[in-house]
């Protein structure tokens, strides 16, 4: 077949008898027409916080995840504000399978404190697997109550089968992820899955400490985690990332007393903030600003000197020793220079050196300086 032949029949095309018939083809759509589409903008149960489709929340046991989530669910029933977003009032189903009704009773009346339960709020605390009709269950209930838009799974392990022998662990958890995503996109719907994080280290990524393989994340729309530097720690960052939202972190604290949830600020300002505590609480940094507000015009001394001005001005030593503080010096010394303070030393290694200390003249300090007098 010469060149030109097989071009033809390329552009020709398959013959129409072989032509799939149209419950076969691969459905496209032109790049043209997508573009002038009416598409519905992106709904939400919590506005810039749980959009429809699926999300996960994660957090170790213990953490308060549980009280999060009912806290969500009735402040949607309700119309209520949640963590200063606004809602979608609608109805809510919790299925709460690790709980008894006295449990839940003592939840509710507690995030309630002497306000009635919404109607709109329905509790289940059993269900079946999804391998056993869970999806065929969720799809009744919401016939009988169409208000309902926000479920929420807790915990997702409950409602979870056997993984098939020779199924990779990936494609189990994508495929559990991605029925319940599937049911939730086809009922105009938010369905929330209360999940756990495991013991691994973190890598700094809260993302990777979600339990089971990356194929829960992958099938999901929102993904948002707790997680505290300490267990003891009152603060704890929220972590979310989502398709539709991009990703952004919240420090949040949670009452023992009243059981809520509140917010705090923003994680970039509060690392800020608490940077610039630890620095101004620094007592070298307290040592050099005492010495620069005694001697307006610097400080030059040695190490030696510095410590016994440490000793005074604290109450307690700076350093070890010389040679220890020069080592603690050269870590502070671009935070001070962001706060206008330069550091020089006229040698370097040990102690035994002079350092001087002055204030880096501002921008203003040098257009307001006076004019030096210049002889003619």
């Amino acid at each position: 077949m010469t060149t030109e032949s097989f071009d033809h029949l390329v552009a020709a095309g398959p013959p129409p008898d072989r032509i799939a018939p149209p419950s076969r083809r691969l459905a496209t759509i032109s790049a043209a027409a997508l573009q002038h589409k009416d598409i519905p903008p992106l709904q939400f149960v919590i506005d810039g916080l749980i959009p429809y489709g699926l999300s996960l929340l994660c957090a170790p046991p213990k953490y308060g995840k549980s009280w999060m989530s009912l806290d969500m669910g009735l402040q949607v029933a309700c119309g209520k504000p949640y963590l200063r977003h606004t809602t979608n009032q609608c109805g809510c189903l919790y299925l709460a399978l690790e709980d008894g009704e006295r449990w839940l009773k003592y939840r509710t009346n507690k995030l309630l404190d002497g306000k009635d339960a919404p109607n709109n709020f329905h509790f289940a605390t059993t269900a079946t697997t999804l391998k056993t009709g869970l999806c065929e269950m969720l799809d009744d209930f919401m016939k009988i109550h169409p208000d309902v838009r926000f479920l929420i799974i807790d915990t997702f392990q409950f409602v979870r089968d056997c993984a098939p022998k020779k199924e990779a662990p990936y494609a189990t958890d994508y495929r559990e992820v991605s029925t319940l995503k599937k049911f939730a996109d086809a009922h105009n719907a938010a369905l929330l899955l209360v999940h756990h994080l495991n013991k691994r280290v973190d890598d700094g990524d809260p993302y990777n400490m979600i339990s089971g393989t990356t194929g829960i994340t992958g099938a999901a729309d929102t993904i948002m985690v707790l997680t505290r530097t300490k267990r003891s720690d009152t603060n704890t960052t929220l972590s979310s990332i989502s398709r539709d939202m991009g990703e952004y972190e919240t420090v949040l604290t949670f009452d023992s007393e009243s059981c809520h949830w509140s917010v705090i600020g923003n994680a970039a300002d509060i690392e800020v903030e608490q940077n610039r505590r630890t620095y101004e609480s620094n007592p070298i940094v307290r040592t050099v600003k005492e010495l620069l507000t005694q001697n307006p015009d610097g400080w030059r001394g040695t190490m030696s000197d510095l410590l016994a001005a440490g000793l005074e001005t604290t109450g307690s030593p700076l350093a070890s020793s010389p040679r220890d503080l020069t080592a603690k010096l050269q870590a502070l010394d671009d935070l001070l220079a962001d706060d206008g303070i330069a550091h020089t030393r006229t040698s370097h290694g040990t102690g035994g050196g002079k350092h001087q200390f002055r204030a880096i003249p501002t921008v203003e300090d040098i257009i307001t300086a006076p004019l030096p007098d210049i002889p003619f």
